[in-house]
């Protein structure tokens, strides 16, 4: 089921300013995604770190009409699993409610998502270039 954390994702109200934070404050290297309302951050000891635009982050996983409000501030966390599709069944059948099903993602990730208990957005995911952290 699940492999390791792929991805840690801070959901921000407005991008450049927290592209500026990890940039100037903190004195990362940060990557805008053009157009996507996203940015990768390299931060060693992390497969994938990044700065998610929450108006963006509801688009994405809500819908076009989707209220921001319903995303929340802060991270969203990401599981690597040998296979979406079998692990989301597994997940509903153990009375998980999938926010949103297993799908293909532009950028070639497949993914599921789903709200934590404490409100926090995780998602399941097939990663290309996060696949293998240890031997299994």
């Amino acid at each position: 089921m699940l492999r390791h954390v792929a991805s840690v994702a801070e959901i921000v109200e407005d991008l450049s300013a927290a592209i500026r934070f990890y940039r100037e404050v903190l004195g990362l290297r940060v990557e805008p995604v053009p157009g996507a309302g996203y940015a990768k951050v390299e931060l060693p000891g992390i497969l994938h770190f990044g700065i998610w635009d929450r108006a963006h982050a509801a688009r994405a996983v809500l819908g076009p009409d989707a209220a921001r409000e319903r995303i929340p501030l802060g991270f969203s966390i990401g599981f690597e699993v040998d296979g979406v599709d079998v692990d989301a069944s597994a997940l509903s059948g153990r009375g998980l409610s999938l926010l949103q099903g297993p799908h293909e993602e532009p950028w070639g990730q497949r993914t599921a998502r789903f709200w934590m208990p404490s409100g926090m957005l995780a998602e399941i995911a097939e990663t290309p270039g996060a696949r293998e952290l240890l031997p299994r």
